[in-house]
């Protein structure tokens, strides 16, 4: 019990930026010049969920023995949630919308920094 609590303790950076990012995604911004210029905002949406991948693997590499499995399963992770944050953007939230642009960006965000990790940590450990 002890052990695995120990390993949760790596996935902390993750559930903080998670709780952030659904905080900031269920408010309605106002008085914030948004977007500051065109596609702007996909922009944030590519950064925040590149994030959200790394500190998933982060927690898995300090944790555990990390592989393809779990980056993999980081990324269905960040995919899953980005996609349920827009929808309750879309249907829970007033004066919010999700939308399908904003979910392609923070795909693309999730597929570069999966790369970049992938290139990082786990294609020299098979190259050895």
């Amino acid at each position: 019990m002890l052990k695995k609590l120990n390993k949760l303790i790596y996935f902390t950076p993750a559930i903080i930026w998670m709780v952030g990012v659904l905080f900031l995604s269920t408010r309605v911004l106002e008085g914030i010049p948004i977007p500051l210029f065109k596609g702007s905002d996909k922009i944030v949406h590519f950064i925040f969920y590149a994030i959200l991948v790394g500190l998933l693997s982060f927690g898995y590499v300090k944790g555990e023995r990390f592989n393809l499995s779990k980056l993999l399963f980081s990324a269905y992770w960040s995919v899953l949630f980005g996609g349920l944050i827009e929808l309750i953007q879309h249907y829970l939230v007033k004066g919010r919308s999700g939308e399908w642009e904003d979910f392609l960006a923070n795909t693309i965000g999730i597929l570069f920094s999966s790369y970049i990790i992938y290139r990082k940590y786990l294609r020299r450990s098979r190259n050895k």
